[in-house]
């Protein structure tokens, strides 16, 4: 029995050869000659009504597609860009009716993959910045109009944990109009775990108990 990889080999093999004997028959019959008895394998109809924003001075869009060969830009296997991608790419992920396949699978997977964790790296650092200059706003003993804003900015931040500091900042810095804010985020609790209201209230809580310590303290 022929395993997963043995069959997907043989697929690849077989439109390959396929791709490569549609070349041959291109340099001696139009493409539409191709499709007179009906569509040939390889082949896939364009829905024009799908293309026709790309009709330009350069040329009419193409009735049909045809697998393509091609070597791939990063390892240099030979790969296919099949019809039916070729529609799907064109008609569905509207990519552009000139471009064509340069990467195989395995190779842009690689790239995707690169590219997701540079995000993640910088959304990390971001956050990294945020929280170092939010913290160091608490070493103030009265804020000021613009640590304030800051302080609201990040309470309404895509990221919880940097809301949280925010909460933590305001319990550093006490005061009525603080205690006031902070006392209204612990009494809203929200109805289930794992919300942020839920989160917010304990954040709160715990910047309570830390003022009200220190306030004894003094």
């Amino acid at each position: 029995m022929k395993s997963n990889k043995q069959r997907r080999a043989e697929i690849k093999a077989h439109r390959l050869e396929r791709a490569d004997a549609l070349k041959v028959q291109l340099r001696t019959q139009d493409a539409r000659q191709l499709s007179a008895g009906g569509l040939v394998p390889g082949m896939a109809m364009a829905d024009k009504s799908r293309l026709a924003h790309y009709n330009t001075t350069f040329g009419e869009v193409p009735d049909f597609y045809l697998d393509q060969a091609y070597t791939c830009r990063d390892c240099g296997a030979k790969e296919v860009w099949t019809a039916k991608q070729q529609k799907w790419w064109h008609e569905v992920a509207q990519g552009s009716v000139y471009s064509h396949a340069v990467r195989c699978r395995a190779c842009r997977q690689a790239r995707r993959a690169l590219r997701d964790a540079a995000l993640r790296n910088e959304g990390a650092n971001l956050l990294g910045g945020e929280v170092t200059r939010l913290r160091a706003l608490a070493t103030t003993e009265k804020p000021t109009p613009d640590a304030l804003a800051q302080v609201e900015a990040a309470l309404q931040s895509k990221w919880r944990s940097l809301r949280v500091v925010a909460i933590e900042v305001m319990g550093q810095w006490g005061g009525p109009g603080q205690i006031e804010r902070l006392q209204a985020f612990a009494a809203d609790r929200g109805s289930s775990y794992g919300t942020w209201e839920r989160e917010a209230a304990n954040a709160a809580a715990k910047a309570l108990a830390r003022w009200a310590e220190k306030d004894r303290e003094c």
